[in-house]
């Protein structure tokens, strides 16, 4: 028995006006490879149509993407915004909120963890380079990929280090927004040396994980990485 697990994607438009959704493969590749079934999810706005999504997955997958537009959580945008796709962030908070309350099992890859983050009630930073600090490089100019690019340290009382059995881990980076105030009912399991959040967990379901690196860009590279989408799978066939 595999899992089937719903997959976020993101919508891009042509220069002749053509919209297409889509995700970069690695990502379903990184499913299928820990024994899970994808499937694309389509962006909707439609209640029933997302209540009929998640009576066919077992869990779910946030992916990566465009910025979250801050109004959700209470702010302006800064001149440092980029791209935003409103019709997907209003999709995948109503998503989240509905398979959260569920218990489904749900893991967030950079944008997905901030989703979840901000549907649970927490904030962002817009930019962290313009409002944090000391922030070091966390969105390279040139491409690192499957590579690592900075050291993450891992909280020892997480459920990220149990699946990983390491305390410190180097990851890759793609990034500019972050979690800043966490979600009630989460905690923090792992973070960058200049203290940006680099994953998150709830402690009120069974398995609700964020990270804010590109696992599944470096599991063929990294192996252990693979065990992220692994412990996904497992909790999906615990929950089934």
């Amino acid at each position: 028995m595999k899992p089937i697990i719903g997959v976020t994607v993101d919508k891009t438009i042509n220069d002749c006006g053509y919209s297409y959704e889509r995700i970069n493969e690695c990502n379903l590749k990184a499913l299928t490879a820990s024994g899970a079934i994808p499937l694309m999810l389509p962006i909707t706005g439609e209640e029933e149509l997302i209540d009929e999504y998640l009576k066919i997955v077992d869990g779910l997958y946030f992916s990566g993407g465009n910025d979250i537009s801050p109004l959700i959580f209470g702010e302006d945008p800064i001149k440092e915004i980029h791209e935003i796709d409103y019709s997907r962030d209003e999709f995948e908070i109503k998503l989240f909120k509905k398979a959260a309350s569920k218990n489904m099992p749900i893991l967030g890859i950079c944008r997905g963890e901030q989703i979840i983050n901000v549907a649970a009630g927490g904030t962002l930073y817009q930019d962290i380079y313009a409002q944090k600090e000391g922030t070091n490089g966390h969105s390279p100019s040139f491409s690192s990929g499957g590579h690592a690019h900075h050291k993450v340290k891992i909280i020892k009382d997480s459920k990220l280090y149990n699946m990983l059995q390491a305390d410190e881990l180097n990851v890759n980076s793609f990034h500019h927004q972050s979690v800043k105030n966490i979600a009630e009912g989460f905690k923090v399991t792992a973070y960058a040396e200049d203290g940006i959040i680099e994953a998150v967990e709830s402690v009120n379901h069974s398995f609700i994980i964020g990270v804010q690196w590109h696992p599944e860009l470096m599991y063929e590279r990294y192996t252990v990485f693979l065990k992220i989408f692994e412990a996904l799978a497992n909790a999906c066939l615990k929950k089934a």
